[in-house]
């Protein structure tokens, strides 16, 4: 949904955000950001909440998770593994902000800290 007609059409936002930090990025979709939802390998943890649609418990009918992550884009990655890490870094290049509710210091763990951050895009805003 990224246009220049929208209110924040002309960002990019990286979704890293659990049930902690998930209303940010859907504001900045709701407003015409293009956010990239990124889930871990098992999916998002939001995805087992419910209320689900006609009460299947699946993760793919969530209504918490779906009624949050609408006008985003998804991806997974696996940040433990170096490959998920330079993929993350590589939409970083591109990113205006970055939204992550990770622990303090997991970040830093991984190499992902702001600092580590700053250096392939110096003009990121990082929300945590």
């Amino acid at each position: 949904m990224q246009n220049e007609e929208t209110l924040l059409g002309i960002y990019r936002v990286i979704d890293l955000a659990d049930e902690k930090g998930v209303y940010c990025g859907k504001l900045f979709a709701d407003y015409g950001a293009d956010v990239i939802k990124i889930e871990p390998p098992q999916g998002d943890i939001i995805r087992s909440r419910g209320p689900f649609f006609h009460d299947e418990v699946h993760p793919e009918k969530s209504l918490y998770w779906l009624h949050f992550n609408t006008n985003k884009r998804s991806t997974t990655l696996n940040l433990e593994h170096e490959q998920g890490r330079n993929i993350l870094k590589r939409l970083i290049k591109t990113a205006d902000v970055l939204i992550e509710t990770f622990p303090p210091g997991y970040m830093k763990n991984l190499g992902l800290d702001y600092e580590a951050l700053k250096g392939i895009n110096p003009g990121l805003v990082m929300c945590s």
